[in-house]
């Protein structure tokens, strides 16, 4: 009786609806863990899943970090910066695109007779941009494109914001004749002799 006893013992004890009501508890807990997680708002989602945001929208008002150094006859002069763009009417506005005069930026010494305007942008690309002798001849301008990046350009005075601006790289864009430059950086202004030519 008593080896019959201990072996008895030995056996797991069955308890029945217990064990059966935790499964069911774990099967609840399991499913309500499920639809938490499948409730996530989107912005977390894309935080835990790393989608990628989409970038804001252009605006050419967002003319920040923008520091253009002048030079006028070798010496310095008053730099162009954002400051300065939002204080002075454009010369030409065409929705979000606008654009200045090199004169109406820099004044008089822009304004000079033969005046010429060494401009240096990305990658230190330069050009060279001359003030206008008649109403027929193309204008040097400054100008703001979509990405609120500055970009100078000789431009015709009635179509200032030409289709193919705005497309393909600096001075390689098919259907561009005229001298271009992005990210602008520094000016140089300085009078041209009748002796140095064109």
């Amino acid at each position: 009786m008593k080896g019959g006893a201990c072996a008895r013992s030995t056996r797991p004890l069955r308890v029945g609806g217990v064990e059966q009501t935790i499964v069911r508890a774990g099967l609840l807990f399991v499913c309500a863990l499920c639809a938490l997680i499948g409730c996530k708002p989107s912005s977390d989602l894309n935080e835990s899943r790393q989608m990628p945001k989409l970038p804001p929208p252009p605006d050419a008002g967002a003319v920040s970090e923008i520091v253009v150094a002048v030079d006028i006859d070798g010496r310095a002069g008053p730099a162009i910066d954002r400051a300065k763009l939002e204080a002075t009417p454009s010369d030409f506005t065409d929705g979000d695109h606008r654009a200045w005069r090199i004169e109406t930026l820099l004044g008089a010494p822009a304004e000079r007779d033969g005046a010429t305007f060494t401009v240096t942008g990305d990658q230190d690309v330069a050009i060279v941009l001359r003030h206008p002798k008649g109403d027929a001849d193309h204008i040097p301008i400054l100008a703001l494109n979509r990405r609120g990046q500055l970009f100078a350009a000789m431009v015709e005075r009635s179509n200032p914001f030409p289709n193919y601006h705005g497309q393909g790289h600096r001075l390689e864009r098919r259907g561009d004749p005229l001298p271009r430059v992005e990210g602008v950086k520094r000016i140089a202004v300085s009078v041209e002799s009748e002796n140095d030519g064109h």
